[in-house]
């Protein structure tokens, strides 16, 4: 089973047009409501990638996190891990699409628990995936305890680069940016042999450290994939790529199937509707074999 522990928000993606400021206020005649947090979208394309997935998070107990849930549901993650916080609200998060700038109102998130997830359930079949939306003290609890059950732990260090050395020495794989590679070699002095890092980028570079040895991995290039909106492209390479390890897949099988979801997605306007299932990777996969 894949666990992934990370927050659930609702997310509100907003236009607006410089010309319609008035003093305080923005006019705005376009805004869309979709599912968001990096938790929801990691689980979502880690399901639709055929991966059995069960998301581990709270929500307010509201109306907004039951239509959240349902459209989780609906693409096979398993909901059953999600707490209900009293008297919060589900988070929210708001894209404001001119500005390049998402503010995160965390709400219910800020009380999910490593606890939620029960020792008794992980194991050498287990694969734990987590963000840094949620509180970094509660993700080392859960790292620390996945790892010594043996499970499988992959870490995005998104959208903040906080985490300790200890963190990483309870992590196989951390995925981050590629302009964050200054940070990781201060934190990691290139001593931490069993770490495998990926680093990825919204152009769609991709670059494997392996045993402190660093590989950049040919871009994906196929007719229709521009990387032109990069929104959620990491959120599909994280679930596809936990997907490929639950498959038991190859490393670079596993790699290369993510970096294709992830160029599928960065070439929609989007997050929520443009993680793709597996039969589109498949067909992309099948298109790179011919060329």
């Amino acid at each position: 089973m894949i666990y992934v522990f990370g927050a659930i928000m609702q997310l509100i993606r907003i236009e607006t047009d410089k010309d319609k400021r008035f003093e305080q206020f923005e006019f705005t005649k376009h805004y869309k409501n979709s599912v968001g947090g990096k938790g929801a979208l990691q689980a979502l394309a880690a399901a639709k990638a055929g991966g059995k997935t069960a998301i581990v998070a709270k929500t307010g107990d509201d109306e907004l996190a039951r239509h959240i849930l349902l459209r989780l549901r609906k693409h096979g993650v398993i909901t059953s891990g999600v707490a209900k916080a009293e008297q919060v609200q589900t988070g929210t998060a708001i894209r404001l699409e001119h500005e390049h700038r998402t503010i995160l109102g965390l709400g219910a998130n800020m009380q999910a628990s490593a606890a939620q997830v029960p020792e008794e359930v992980l194991s050498e079949r287990s694969i734990v995936l987590l963000q840094t939306e949620l509180d970094q003290e509660e993700n080392s609890k859960l790292l620390k305890i996945a790892k010594e059950k043996g499970a499988q732990t992959v870490l995005n260090a998104s959208p903040r680069f906080e985490f300790s050395a200890e963190d990483l020495e309870n992590t196989d794989y951390l995925i981050c940016g590629l302009h964050q590679k200054d940070e990781w070699s201060k934190l990691t002095n290139g001593l931490m042999k069993h770490l495998t890092t990926i680093f990825i980028s919204p152009k769609g570079d991709v670059e494997i450290n392996m045993k402190g040895t660093s590989t950049p991995l040919p871009k994906v290039k196929l007719d229709g994939l521009d990387w032109s909106h990069p929104e959620a492209y990491e959120d599909a390479f994280c679930g596809t790529f936990v997907a490929g390890l639950y498959a038991g897949l190859k490393l670079d099988k596993v790699i290369l199937r993510a970096h294709i979801a992830s160029a599928l997605t960065a070439s929609k306007p989007g997050g929520y509707d443009t993680i793709p299932y597996s039969d589109a990777v498949e067909e992309c996969l099948k298109t790179l074999s011919e060329a």
